[in-house]
């Protein structure tokens, strides 16, 4: 891998089973504070993750107040192996309802609507959390 850019390497965010690709790039992301642009959160939000890490690590990136980013960042709070992933989606979800999030996507929305990246994102979170 040439260069450590959302950007740059789209094929690789977006290309399924690249998890380990994945991680490295939106770890350079995390341990440098980069800010995400409007062309690299395009990307994210079409990420299909599955594995926790990323999961939590594209939650930080967005930082948007979405039930599904809640959820991701949810996610990132429980990493055990990363602290500094952790600590950050902490901080993200002071002002946000994991409880809310969870019930919208529990009780509100129809599981048959759910986008991919929404089915992957709550299913990992209900192995964290039940």
């Amino acid at each position: 891998m040439k260069e450590f850019s959302i950007l740059h390497q789209k094929e690789t965010i977006l290309r399924p089973n690249s998890e380990f690709e994945r991680r490295i790039i939106f770890q350079y992301y995390l341990d440098n504070d980069i800010k995400i642009d409007k062309k690299e959160r395009e990307i994210l939000l079409e990420c299909v993750a599955v594995e926790a890490e990323n999961i939590g690590i594209i939650g930080c990136l967005l930082k948007d107040k979405t039930h599904i980013n809640t959820l991701r960042l949810a996610i990132g709070a429980k990493n055990k192996s990363n602290v500094k992933l952790a600590n950050l989606s902490k901080i993200y979800l002071e002002n946000l309802s994991i409880e809310t999030a969870d019930n919208y996507y529990a009780l509100e929305k129809d599981f048959s609507t759910f986008t991919k990246v929404e089915v992957d994102v709550e299913s990992i979170y209900n192995m964290i959390y039940y």
